[in-house]
C-alpha cells in the first residue's frame, strides 16, 4: 500500500448537518429547528442535538442561511482614504453601529480613483450585500454605470451631495469655510492662503465659497488665494511651499482637509518659519495627533460620529423598506482653537 506522501496535510472533514441529525437520532429538519428555533423540539431531542453540535464541533453555514433568507446581514462601506483619520473614525462608528444591529461590514478603499471603487463596489455586490456607504472618489458614483436600481440602499457620504437617487449626508461645508476664515479674520490676517486638494469636488468648492464670503465681508474678497494643492500630502506640501517662499507670503494658511493640514506643517517646516509666529494655520478634519506635539494644530472639526449615525439611520430605513424621498442632510461643524492660530503681527 502506498504511504502518504510527507508535508502534505490531511484533509480535515468539515462536519454536516446530516453528521449531527445521525449522532442525535433525529432528522436534519429537527437539528434545523433547534438551532435556528424556528420551531418547538422537546427537550430530550434538543438536548441530543445540541450535546452532538458540541462532540462533533459542528458550526452552521451562516453565508447559506443568510442567502436562503435574501439577505446577508452584510453591509458594504467604501472610502477614499484608509490613512485617513476622519474616514478611520467614520467607519468605527458605523462598525459599531451595524454590530449592535447583527450586522457584519466589508471595508474597501478607492484610493481616491473612480475606477477602483468602481470595481471594488461591483465586487462587493458579488458578495450579495444588503446595504451600501459610499464616499465617492468624487461627486459621481461610477459604479451607477449600472441602474441604480441595480443597487442595494445606498448611502451617499461627504461627497456626492443631492446626487440624484440616494440618500446623502455632508458637513455644512460653506459654513466651515467661512467660520474659519471668520476666526483668521478676527486674529487680523488679510493675507489668508486657502489650500484646497481637489476645488472641482464640491465639498472643498463648498469650503472655498465659505472662505470667499467671509473675506469679502471683511472687505477683503480681492486678497483671496485658492491654492490647489492635490490628493496627497506631498503634493500639498509643495504647493504651499510654493506659496511661503514668495515675496508677499501669506501670514496664514487655511487648510481645507486632513491631508491639507499635514502637506502645510511639512512646508512650514522646510521653509524653516515659525508656526505660529511667522505663519498661523488653521485646518479643516480633527485628529488626536493635533492636540499631541506643540503646538497644537487649530481645526474646524467635522461630526464625523454624527454622519456615521445618521448613514446608519438612513441605510437601516431604506433596508426596512422605507420609500420616502432622497434625504439631503447637512451638518454643522465646531472650530476648535488652539496653539497653530494667533494675531498677526
Amino acid at each position: 500500500m502506498a504511504k502518504p506522501k510527507r508535508g502534505v496535510p490531511k484533509k480535515v472533514r468539515v462536519p454536516t448537518i446530516q453528521d449531527v441529525a445521525r449522532l442525535a437520532k433525529v432528522a436534519p429538519a429537527t437539528v434545523s429547528n433547534v438551532l435556528n428555533d424556528s420551531r418547538p423540539v422537546a427537550a430530550i431531542r434538543k438536548e441530543r442535538v445540541l450535546a452532538a453540535v458540541q462532540a462533533l464541533g459542528y458550526r452552521p453555514n451562516a453565508l447559506a442561511a443568510s442567502l436562503r433568507r435574501k439577505e446577508t446581514r452584510t453591509i458594504g462601506i467604501v472610502v477614499p482614504d484608509l490613512t485617513n483619520p476622519f474616514f478611520g473614525a467614520l467607519v468605527h462608528r458605523i462598525e459599531e453601529l451595524a454590530a449592535e444591529s447583527d450586522y457584519q461590514i466589508l471595508l474597501v478603499s478607492s484610493n481616491e480613483d473612480p475606477k477602483q471603487e468602481a470595481a471594488r463596489i461591483r465586487t462587493l455586490l458579488d458578495r450579495r450585500i444588503d446595504g451600501l456607504i459610499v464616499a465617492p472618489a468624487r461627486d459621481e458614483v461610477e459604479a451607477v454605470s449600472h441602474p441604480i436600481g441595480a443597487l442595494p440602499p445606498t448611502v451617499l457620504v461627504d461627497r456626492g451631495f443631492g446626487l440624484a437617487g440616494f440618500d446623502t449626508i455632508a458637513a455644512d461645508n460653506v459654513e466651515a469655510g467661512h467660520r474659519g476664515c471668520q476666526h483668521l479674520l478676527e486674529l487680523g490676517h488679510r493675507d489668508i492662503a486657502l489650500i484646497a486638494m481637489d476645488p472641482k469636488l464640491a465639498n472643498f468648492a463648498d469650503r472655498i465659497a465659505g472662505y470667499r464670503k467671509a473675506l469679502a465681508e471683511a472687505g477683503a474678497g480681492r486678497r483671496a488665494r485658492v491654492v490647489t494643492g492635490g490628493l496627497d500630502v506631498e503634493s500639498c506640501r509643495t504647493a504651499i511651499e510654493r506659496e511661503l517662499r514668495r515675496p508677499d507670503r501669506p501670514t496664514a494658511i487655511f487648510a481645507a482637509s486632513y491631508v491639507a493640514t499635514l502637506g502645510a506643517i511639512k512646508a512650514i517646516r522646510a521653509v524653516g518659519l515659525d508656526l505660529p509666529g511667522d505663519v498661523s494655520l488653521l485646518g479643516i478634519d480633527d485628529a488626536d495627533w493635533m492636540e499631541a506635539l506643540h503646538p497644537y494644530i487649530s481645526a474646524v472639526a467635522q461630526p464625523v460620529e454624527q454622519m456615521a449615525t445618521e448613514a446608519w439611520r438612513l441605510l437601516n430605513q431604506r433596508l426596512a423598506g422605507g420609500t420616502a424621498k432622497s434625504a439631503r442632510i447637512r451638518l454643522p461643524c465646531t472650530l476648535h482653537v488652539r496653539e497653530s492660530t494667533r494675531a498677526v503681527r
